[in-house]
């Protein structure tokens, strides 16, 4: 993570608590000059770092959070994304899209214990049919080498990675199941999914 960019999201999650956070109090709190915030700002968004709670208020959200922890590298933006920044809902999905674009390599179990906080029903199998969607719409790649079980009879679990060049942006894609598609409001495609594989 480059340290301009690590500064503001510092800043951004001391101060969020207390006030809503906009380039000009950025620039008062940070003293960077408006073009690094400005810069800094749209590409966390892309990467859903931060997320913006009212127009021009950002907060940091729980990859952020996760980012600054492991020193996640800022890589360019996505491929077209939305000129206008959207609120991102704190759904189990949307969690599990962000920890995805974090971790780029990851299991059911681990994704389980980064974003499941209790609320949910039946966290692991929601989890692991998103995973397969996404894996069916071409979003993951399943990975040759499992991840070692604990349990002695277990043939271990499935692991996936994140197509790179489908890392389109910070809201997660979405799966119509009417329409057996996958819809991706980061650039507004539609994907037809192909016959999503049974177990992980």
């Amino acid at each position: 993570m480059t340290w301009t960019s690590e500064q503001i999201m510092q800043t951004i999650g001391k101060h969020m608590l207390n006030e809503c956070i906009t380039n000009a109090r950025l620039a008062e709190l940070t003293s960077l000059q408006p073009k690094q915030i400005e810069n800094s700002t749209g590409l966390l968004k892309q990467h859903g770092f931060i997320e913006v709670v009212e127009p021009g208020c950002y907060c940091i959200t729980k990859a952020g959070i996760t980012a600054l922890e492991s020193n996640v590298s800022m890589r360019s933006g996505p491929k077209n994304p939305h000129k206008n920044a959207r609120i991102l809902k704190d759904t189990l999905r949307t969690r599990v899209w962000r920890a995805i674009r974090i971790r780029q390599n990851f299991s059911i179990p681990e994704l389980v214990g980064l974003v499941a906080n209790g609320s949910e029903k039946d966290a692991e199998s929601n989890i692991g049919k998103y995973l397969r969607v996404l894996e069916s719409a071409g979003y993951l790649i399943r990975m040759r080498k499992r991840l070692r079980g604990t349990a002695m009879t277990s043939n271990g679990f499935a692991r996936w990675r994140l197509d790179l060049e489908k890392d389109t942006g910070p809201q997660a894609p979405v799966w119509r199941r009417g329409k057996d598609t996958v819809f991706d409001p980061n650039n507004g495609d539609e994907i037809t999914l192909t016959q999503v594989k049974e177990g992980a």
